[in-house]
C-alpha cells in the first residue's frame, strides 16, 4: 500500500513538472510572438514612414495643445491638423502586398500601422501584410467595404493585444479624459489622405447593427449616425451629417465575454 501511494505521488509530481513546463513554454511562445510582432512592424515603418515637420495649423496655441470652448488651452491635447503629420511609401508597401489600402496613424500612442484587405474577414486575423504568420495579425478592412474609402462606413478590425499592440488602446475612449487628449487620428492612402475626427465609441455585441458599411438611404445613415452618438461613452463637438464618411474601428475588449468596442471617426479630406 505504502508502495502504491508513493508512485501517485510521483506521478502527481511529474504531470505537476510537465504542467508547469508547458505553461512556461505558452507563456514564452506568447511573449516571443509579442517581440516578433512588434520587430516586424517597427521595421516595416522604418522603411516607408516618416514625420512632416511644418504641418500644423497656425493655432496659437503650442504644438500638441488644444483650446476648449472656454478658452482653455490644454497641452498634451493634439491639435488637428489640416496636413498629414506623416509621409507613407505606398510604392514600396506595393512591393511588400497588393493588399495593403491605407496607414493608421494616432498621435502619441502605438497606433501606427499599415491597414490591408483581404478577401474575407478571417484571414488577417493571424497574418502580416505578407502572408506570414503573425500572432497579433493585420488591421484589416472589412472585405466587402470599397477599398479607397469611398463608402459610407469603412470597418476596420484589429486585435486587442495584451501587450498594448494593434487596437489596445482604442477602448480606452470609454474614457471622457482620454477621448478629450486624443481627439484625431490620421488616415493615409494612395489617393487621399484624411484626418479622423472622433464622434463617438461605445461597447456592443459582435453581431450589432453598428457593422453597416452601406444605406439604401439618407434617412437611414442618418439613423444610424444618430443612434451611435446616442450611445456613445464619450462627448465629442464633431459635426456629422450624411454627406459624410466615417470609419469604424472594431477591436474585442476585456470588461465582458464576447464584445466588441467601436470607435467611430469621420473622414476630412487633407493634404
Amino acid at each position: 500500500m505504502r508502495g502504491l501511494t508513493r508512485t501517485l505521488l510521483t506521478a502527481l509530481v511529474i504531470l505537476l513538472l510537465l504542467a508547469a513546463l508547458f505553461s512556461g513554454w505558452k507563456i514564452y511562445s506568447i511573449q516571443r510572438g509579442y517581440h516578433d510582432a512588434a520587430d516586424r512592424y517597427d521595421s516595416l515603418s522604418g522603411s516607408v514612414f516618416s514625420t512632416l515637420t511644418g504641418s500644423r495649423e497656425k493655432t496659437g496655441s503650442p504644438a500638441g495643445s488644444v483650446e476648449s470652448a472656454d478658452g482653455v488651452i490644454v497641452v498634451g491635447s493634439e491639435a488637428p491638423l489640416d496636413v498629414s503629420p506623416i509621409s507613407i511609401d505606398f510604392d514600396l508597401l506595393a512591393q511588400r502586398s497588393d493588399d495593403v489600402i491605407g496607414w493608421l496613424y494616432l498621435p502619441d500612442t502605438a497606433i501606427n500601422y499599415p491597414v490591408v484587405q483581404g478577401y474575407d474577414n478571417d484571414y488577417y486575423l493571424d497574418h502580416f501584410l505578407d502572408g506570414s504568420y503573425n500572432v497579433g495579425g493585420s488591421l484589416f478592412a472589412d472585405f466587402t467595404c470599397p477599398d479607397d474609402f469611398s463608402g459610407q462606413n469603412t470597418i476596420i478590425y484589429g486585435h486587442n493585444m495584451r501587450d498594448g499592440s494593434m487596437f489596445a488602446l482604442v477602448d480606452d475612449y470609454t474614457d471622457q479624459a482620454f477621448y478629450d487628449a486624443h481627439p484625431v487620428m490620421y488616415l493615409n492612402t494612395p489617393q487621399q489622405n484624411y484626418r479622423v475626427d472622433f464622434f463617438a465609441g461605445f461597447t456592443t455585441d459582435p453581431e450589432s447593427f453598428v457593422y453597416a458599411s452601406a444605406f439604401a438611404t439618407e434617412s437611414d445613415y442618418i439613423a444610424y449616425l444618430n443612434t451611435v452618438r446616442l450611445y456613445s461613452d464619450f462627448s465629442s463637438p464633431v459635426e456629422i451629417s450624411s454627406a459624410d464618411r466615417i470609419i469604424t474601428l472594431s477591436t474585442c475588449t476585456y470588461s465582458a465575454e464576447d464584445v466588441r468596442f467601436v470607435l467611430f471617426g469621420k473622414l476630412v479630406e487633407i493634404g
